[in-house]
């Protein structure tokens, strides 16, 4: 499964979950930021996905509405830890990913 992983900067929160699908769940993760990469580059990027993974449900916005059927929310709130290995980070989003189907990781 191909998955994006989308956040507000791209370098925290969807980095944190990328690299928890990446290396817990072998699965084909990318983490990308809603404001900082042009909308054709986004408009890319959720077309390759099988599933996108927002940060926030508010993010959903900023998705092209044809790939809203991909869409998994892993809300986790504003970011508030500037690291994407901070700790609490990963021990919110590895429950958040122990808690779905391993096919619904992006459903």
């Amino acid at each position: 499964m191909k998955v994006l992983c989308i956040c507000q900067g791209g370098n925290v929160r969807s980095v944190a979950l990328a690299y928890l699908l990446k290396y817990g769940a072998d699965t084909d993760a990318l983490a990308c930021s809603w404001q900082k990469n042009t909308p054709e580059t986004l408009e890319m990027l959720c077309g390759w996905a099988d599933a996108i993974a927002l940060l926030e449900s508010s993010f959903k916005v900023h998705v092209p509405t044809r790939y809203h059927d991909k869409i998994a929310i892993f809300d986790v709130g504003p970011d508030r830890w500037g690291n994407p290995l901070h700790p609490d980070l990963i021990a919110l989003l590895t429950e958040m990913v122990n808690s779905r189907e391993p096919a619904m990781v992006g459903a």
